[in-house]
């Protein structure tokens, strides 16, 4: 959709239908309705008929004497989210993150540019998860100019830009994350200039971007250690039948979360006891052994834990709307939970769902596994995006390498 072009009116009516087909209750609903009806009439009073996330942000501010948008009270939560939802499905066509406390919003100065600039981003093919991104990163940049007194765009200048970039240097980001906030930036500023936003062009001031992808030694845990975290998982509940299907999955066949997350029903292949897909990543098709415990998991899951919908994704969300998750959950609070019940430490080492990818490959060189088999198994290209993951072995032998005598 088109953030410049959409009616208000238009919008509601596409989004109220969009909650009663995702599951919501007709409670929940009027509330979102009671809402879209103050803003409806303000903007008829101002004659306002199009859609402006920034001018009915302020609107609803002003409605429920809501000053800022930080420490939010809880009712004030829902009625920022009844703009939030209009916002998300006139940029992307579905609602992101419901049920869910609402995060760093960027502030209203700013918010028209970021969405389209956003919307350029997707009207380009940039997938929905690139976008998500980007808008992440650009808000916090927006929000550090506007504190630093830059409350209009044309008004930014290469100082505070370069203060920026030592501000996210100081946070001890690694290069790769900082390389990746940089093209975003710059990309932005680039938008900026073309659109006259600004008359200088500011893109200028990152000709090179440097990113050092060898720098992270990949965080390993033991056998003993993974199956303490599945331990520790009750598989009597709806929530534990699916969090153990998914650490599984990690643990045991090392699929990205990404890949998890987008896990159909037709990838099941039954007969030939395989799981084959195209990796979200990548691009490149795998084919993985499904071996009887995760077949198991994945029935029991089906049968007795999933919520019950249409969808072909293997994974619901458990709250309303029953629809797959959203491309920004990683599944990180899965890994994390068990691995605090199992009391398995994870102090200076990651512990997403990725650090049981790169577990796997690390346990199955120790027990002898060839690199070819093992690449075969991540879904590698080649051997050596493999050692990538193995160096954490190459780190741990030259720990207990023994001294070699000098001799003349």
């Amino acid at each position: 959709m088109n953030m410049t072009t959409i009616s208000l009116k238009q919008l509601i009516s596409s989004v109220e239908s969009h909650l009663s087909a995702s599951g919501y209750s007709k409670n929940t609903i009027n509330r979102y309705r009671s809402c879209w009806r103050k803003i409806l009439k303000r903007c008829s009073i101002y004659g306002i008929e199009e859609f402006s996330y920034k001018k009915c942000l302020s609107f609803i501010q002003e409605e429920y004497n809501i000053p800022s948008l930080e420490n939010l009270k809880h009712h004030h939560v829902f009625y920022l989210r009844t703009i939030k939802v209009l916002n998300e499905y006139a940029l992307y066509g579905k609602i992101l993150k419901c049920h869910q406390k609402l995060g760093v919003q960027v502030v209203s100065e700013f918010a028209d540019i970021l969405s389209e600039f956003l919307n350029t981003g997707l009207e380009s093919g940039l997938t929905k998860r690139t976008i998500e991104g980007k808008s992440i990163q650009l808000t916090s940049f927006l929000n550090y100019i506007e504190k630093i007194g830059i409350r209009k765009i044309s008004l930014l200048e290469p100082e505070p830009i370069l203060s920026y970039v030592k501000y996210i240097s100081e946070k001890g980001y690694s290069t790769s994350t900082r390389s990746g906030i940089l093209f975003t930036l710059r990309n932005f500023l680039s938008f900026l200039y073309e659109k006259k936003y600004i008359t200088t062009p500011m893109q200028q001031l990152f000709p090179v971007i440097f990113s050092n992808k060898m720098e992270r030694i990949p965080s390993y845990y033991n056998e003993d250690e993974l199956k303490k975290i599945l331990s520790h998982v009750n598989r009597d509940k709806d929530i534990g039948k699916r969090d153990y299907l998914i650490l599984l999955l990690a643990i045991q066949l090392g699929i990205r979360a990404g890949d998890i997350r987008l896990m159909k029903l037709e990838f099941i292949k039954w007969s030939k006891n395989t799981i084959e897909f195209i990796q979200q990543k990548t691009g490149n098709p795998i084919q993985i052994p499904l071996p009887d415990n995760i077949k198991y998991a994945i029935i029991d899951y089906i049968k007795n834990g999933r919520p019950k919908g249409e969808s072909h994704y293997i994974f619901l969300r458990h709250r309303a709307p029953f629809v797959p998750y959203g491309s920004t959950n990683v599944f990180h609070y899965v890994i994390t939970r068990y691995m605090d019940e199992a009391m398995v430490s994870y102090s200076d080492r990651k512990h997403g769902l990725h650090s049981m990818r790169h577990s796997l490959a690390s346990n199955l060189l120790k027990n002898n596994t060839p690199y070819p088999v093992i690449t075969g198994i991540l879904g590698h290209e080649n051997t050596s995006t493999t050692r990538l993951y193995l160096s954490i072995d190459i780190e741990q032998l030259r720990s207990v390498a023994l001294e070699v005598a000098y001799e003349e």
